[in-house]
């Protein structure tokens, strides 16, 4: 018997030994059987004159003491689809399906389901249905899971047979679940999507009780787990439940990403679908979705459109750098795709269009042909989203017409040419020449290049009239197209009879163009994840399009249906003021950049703001805006002060209440961006007004001398300039007698700009009233911004007669620096210039210690110790080689790993030859626009040395300091308008203890050395606040509450910024500035 189903195997046939098979079943020896029933299996349909033999011998398996051979007697003639073995299994089978043993009942409830495929009718006149439907209540797991999978399979191939199942079954269902094997559990999970919940609590319950399947080891089990889960949410009438759920599917699904590609693959199909029901069921996990450099090609796809799901406002920098990096990878494909999706990432969100137009003009420059003209496709969509906003990169653009050799790209630059006709000088040529190959192109570039010829007679009729005859004619008589000729017909129609419809035909608004790549419409979408784990949802097709006679599946109706979904949580859009549209000029197609640039400047020179958004890559320093604050415009405030002691106040009780603010001694001190005192009215800061027009009574206000000393100490006249003269009290002055001013007061104001001071009023007519918020003749005196914003004004419109009033305006500096001096203002004043202090310490940027990036045991005994810094804007690696050998060492070269920020030497490594138990200290220039990677932690370094003893490799961290930009100083209304808009979620508290400081001054002095500038300060309590911004090389910006106890025992440093996944590296650099020695 073996030999001859080892020839069955191979092919050979072995049916004329059909009788001699036969009378083996006599043999009770169960491997005998086992061959026997094989054979007949394999043969019984294409000789079933003689199958009919075996009959006799099924009816004594059947009857057989041992259940295995009466369950395979039944299992064998559930296979063998003949008319007489049929009839003889009709009887067995009804004893089978209530046999003793529950290995015999299982393989009948499936042999159920093969007389069924045979013969339907057979079934239900038999009545084994209902027999399949008493086993759901068997007590044996395996024994309920055949039965489910029969009775499923059966109501999905017949017309009139529909299953349905109550909570009672589905309890009892459920309950079999832990005893299952792998497969029982999928038929049981797949059997309780005919369970229809008419209540929100039952489909809650069936929710929770099969919540544990999804950790199962067995993928197929993960997914029919997360199907039937997302199709009872649809049931759920909370949106306060359905949030844990979907926290709670994240993690499998991102656990099936580790298995297989294949796994991967149906993987990724299925979380688009969720993703596009319910946004915010893996909004944490991105980085989970980041393609590895062995993904298969086909899941490397499937990510990046999860990706492009998953990107938002908050992390669209790192998608952004992903996308670039896999824009360099070496398949053409998965490279095409990610130019695209950058493109995408642009329309989708307006905020990060600013550094996808950046990131594509780089790629652009590689020169590589593919990339170039997918970067001009997409390009081509940015300006239908952005009209008139990236026009400047036409110029670039137009450098690669040379290459341009696929039909898409030919299209979208001939689109982009024809759209911007009128702004290049050129275009007329640049069109020529496309033109010169018109009946070779294929449609769709032919398309393009008549609509854009016909824009170009349109906007510049000179420019355009030689190429509209020549166009139209060929459109119209040599092209086959039908599309091209009746466009062709209607151009020549339209401008021959009406010329202005014409226009505003060709010229009309276009429709808005959406970034979703497979948006599907709810009502498919809603049936397709009824399908979730099965081909429907890798073709996004329907089972009935591709499956002859499978059932559509839909909601069952139901009182508790809800569809709930929760959309993705708004991202905080910060206020958009003063933007512009560009103007209307000309740029030559291949003009330089840089003239380009300076055009779209001219254009907007007249304007008070320019447009945030547009693009200048003109010179080696133009850049984009940073699109997370490029919204907001700097500027003054308007409104009650208090806004601003709110902000700075929020975590303290004394200023909660009727609205009041106390200010204890010590006060607030306000910076603007040139380290000035901003317009603050201080001695008004701790009153309020009562009634309209009337007198204001002051409470718990601090000592003037107070106030204006700690103002005075911190930023000089500067704070004093622009208050009323009500606001500076006299109270100490002598008698009105003056001391000389010594040599000191003139040298501090001479370095101040006199035209700032504009028309303030004179220090010698101040009120008596000082505390008064309303002038002498009953006005209400301005609030400190409202004088900021005058004194601006009156500057922009007095410029030519400052210059003729200069000496008046430097006698008022120097009347009030005298009037400061005798009215012992002056006491206190540090006069350590600007940029030192006291204490040479706090001055000094922050270098962190030196440490053994390599030990002399690693490296045949040269020792390499390395730290950095930053000084005057230059990043800078410090290094220390140590020889500990016996020989020199020399010819060294360094060279950084792909890093988070593209750190990379600026130069060589110029460390000479380091001699025989010798050092050489060297510092290395570093510089940022190198390779990008993200790392792990964001401020590591992998950095490799080659020497004359060996190439070695360590790696090492940063503190981020070091790309802490100069520029990073905010004006208070920005500070106020970031602080407020940005959600808690971008929000993180920090403790530091033992700060190294004398002085709240050296601290401030210390900050603003390291690029954490001081925005405001004030003392409150026993402790001061610092209010502090700082600016990152790639635009991101932190916004910190410093609070510092007055013994400089702790500190708790609460920061906001958009980039939150860095708030921790910025808050420990902030540590270790102040509590280095």
């Amino acid at each position: 018997m073996k030999k001859v189903v080892a020839n069955m195997t191979m092919g050979n046939d072995m049916s004329p030994l059909f009788q001699e098979v036969i009378a083996c079943m006599s043999i009770p020896d169960l491997e005998v059987k086992k061959m026997v029933y094989l054979f007949l299996i394999n043969y019984a349909r294409a000789r079933a004159e003689i199958a009919n033999l075996a009959v006799n011998g099924f009816e004594d398996d059947v009857n057989d003491p041992n259940p295995l051979i009466r369950a395979m007697a039944i299992r064998t003639m559930g296979y063998i689809y003949v008319d007489r073995v049929i009839e003889s299994l009709i009887d067995p089978l009804r004893h089978c399906l209530r046999d003793r043993d529950p290995y015999v009942r299982k393989t009948a409830a499936m042999a159920v389901l093969k007389l069924s495929m045979f013969d339907r009718s057979l079934v239900e006149e038999e009545k084994f249905l209902d027999m399949l439907k008493d086993l759901l209540a068997d007590g044996n797991p395996s024994v309920v899971a055949n039965a489910v999978a029969a009775l499923t399979e059966i109501s999905e191939r017949s017309p009139h047979i529909k299953l349905k199942l109550n909570m009672k079954i589905s309890n009892k269902l459920i309950t079999a679940l832990n005893e299952c094997n792998e497969w029982g559990q999928i038929y049981i999970l797949e059997s309780l999507m005919y369970v229809v919940p008419q209540e929100s609590g039952d489909a809650e319950t069936i929710i929770e009780r099969i919540m544990p399947r999804l950790q199962h080891g067995n993928s197929g089990v993960v997914l029919v787990s997360i199907k039937v889960i997302s199709y009872m949410m649809n049931y759920v009438a909370q949106t306060e439940t359905l949030e844990p759920i979907l926290r709670k599917l994240s993690p499998p699904l991102v656990t099936l990403l580790t298995s297989g590609p294949e796994v991967q693959y149906i993987t990724l199909r299925n979380i688009q679908l969720l993703l596009q029901r319910w946004p915010t069921i893996l909004q944490n996990q991105l980085r989970a979705f980041f393609c590895k450099y062995d993904d298969p090609i086909y899941v490397k796809l499937a990510k990046l459109e999860v990706i492009l799901s998953l990107t938002t406002e908050d992390n669209a920098r790192v998608v952004l750098t992903e996308l670039s990096e896999y824009a360099t990878e070496i398949d053409v494909d998965f490279v095409r795709k990610a130019v695209r999706s950058i493109g995408r990432i642009a329309i989708k969100i307006e905020l990060a269009a600013d550094r996808c137009v950046r990131a594509l003009l780089d790629l652009i420059q590689t020169k590589v042909n593919y990339v170039v003209q997918e970067a001009i496709v997409v390009i081509r969509d940015i300006f239908r989203k952005y009209p008139n906003r990236y026009e400047t990169i036409i110029g670039t653009l137009c450098e690669n017409l040379d290459t341009l050799d696929e039909p898409e790209a030919r299209a979208a630059m001939i689109w982009i040419i024809g759209q911007y006709a009128d702004r290049i000088d050129n275009s007329d040529v640049v069109l020529g020449t496309f033109l010169e190959s018109f009946l070779d192109d294929p449609a769709e570039v032919q398309l393009a290049m008549l609509t854009a010829v016909v824009k170009l007679f349109i906007m510049r009729p000179t420019a355009g009239q030689d190429l509209v005859p020549k166009v139209l004619k060929w459109a119209t008589e040599q092209v086959d197209s039908p599309d091209i000729r009746d466009r062709g017909f209607i151009y020549w129609r339209l401008l021959s009879t009406d010329p202005e419809m014409a226009r505003a035909v060709v010229l009309s608004d276009k429709p808005e163009i959406s970034a979703e790549g497979e948006k599907i419409d709810m009502p498919l979408l809603e049936e397709l994840l009824l399908q979730v784990g099965t081909l429907s949802s890798i073709y996004r097709k329907l089972p009935c399009t591709f499956i002859p006679f499978a059932k559509k599946r839909v909601l069952g109706p139901s009182p508790a249906l809800t569809r709930l979904t929760i959309a993705a949580p708004p991202v905080s859009r910060l206020p958009r003021t003063g933007s512009s549209a560009m103007g209307q000029s000309k740029a030559t197609a291949k003009q330089p950049a840089a003239e380009a640039a300076s055009l779209a400047a001219s254009r907007n020179s007249s304007s008070g703001f320019l447009n945030s958004s547009t693009l200048d890559v003109s010179g080696p320093g133009a850049g984009l805006s940073n699109p997370y604050i490029n919204d907001i415009i700097p500027g003054p405030m308007h409104g009650n002060d208090t806004m601003l002691i709110d902000l700075m106040s929020m975590d303290d009780d004394e200023y909660a209440g009727d609205g009041s603010a106390a200010i204890n001694s010590g006060g607030m001190v306000g910076f603007n961006a040139n380290f000035g005192m901003s317009a603050m009215n201080m001695a008004g800061l701790g009153q309020t007004a009562s009634g309209n027009g009337g007198s204001a009574q002051a409470a718990n206000v601090a000592p003037d001398s107070q106030v204006l000393n700690s103002a005075f100490d911190a930023a000089g006249l500067d704070a004093l300039a622009s208050m009323s003269s009500s606001a500076l009290p006299l109270a100490r002055m002598n008698g009105g007698s003056s001391s000389p001013m010594p040599d000191l007061m003139r040298q501090f104001t001479s370095s101040f700009d006199l035209t700032s001071f504009g028309n303030a009023s004179p220090v010698g007519s101040a009120s008596a009233n000082s505390g008064s918020l309303f002038t002498a003749n009953g006005n209400p005196q301005m609030d400190a911004f409202q004088q900021q914003q005058q004194l601006q004004i009156q500057q922009q419109q007095s410029d030519a007669s400052n210059s003729t009033n200069s000496a008046a305006l430097k006698k008022e500096v120097d009347d009030l620096a005298a009037q400061m001096y005798n009215t012992g203002l002056l006491n206190n004043f540090n006069t350590t210039p600007a940029g030192a202090s006291a204490s040479g310490s706090a001055a000094a940027p922050y270098v962190p210690t030196q440490r053994i990036l390599l030990d002399a045991q690693q490296t045949q005994g040269l020792e390499i110790l390395g730290t950095f810094a930053r000084r005057n804007g230059q990043i800078q690696m410090e290094m220390s080689f140590v020889n500990k050998s016996g020989i020199p060492i020399g010819e060294f070269a360094i060279q950084f790993n792909k890093n988070s920020y593209g750190l990379m030497p600026g130069s060589s490594l110029n460390a000479g030859t380091v001699g025989p138990m010798s050092s050489v200290e060297v510092t290395l220039p570093l510089v940022t626009g190198g390779p990008a990677m993200p790392m792990q932690p964001l401020n590591n370094l992998q950095i490799a040395i080659k020497c004359t003893a060996g190439v070695f490799y360590f790696q090492t961290q940063f503190s981020l300091h070091i790309l802490l930009e100069e520029s990073g100083q905010s004006d208070q209304g920005l500070f106020l308008r970031m602080w407020k808009a940005m959600p808690e979620n971008m929000q993180t508290s920090h403790t530091a203890h033992n700060l190294r400081f004398m002085s709240m001054e050296d601290m401030r002095n210390k900050l603003n050395m390291n690029n954490v500038f001081t925005v405001a300060q004030r003392a409150v309590g026993n402790a001061t606040h610092f209010y502090t911004s700082s600016k990152m090389i790639d635009g991101s910006v932190f916004y910190s509450e410093i609070k510092v106890a007055n013994n400089f025992q702790a500190a708790i440093i609460v920061t906001k910024s958009a980039n939150a996944q860095i708030i921790p590296l910025y808050q420990k650099a902030i540590e270790d500035i102040c509590t280095a020695f």
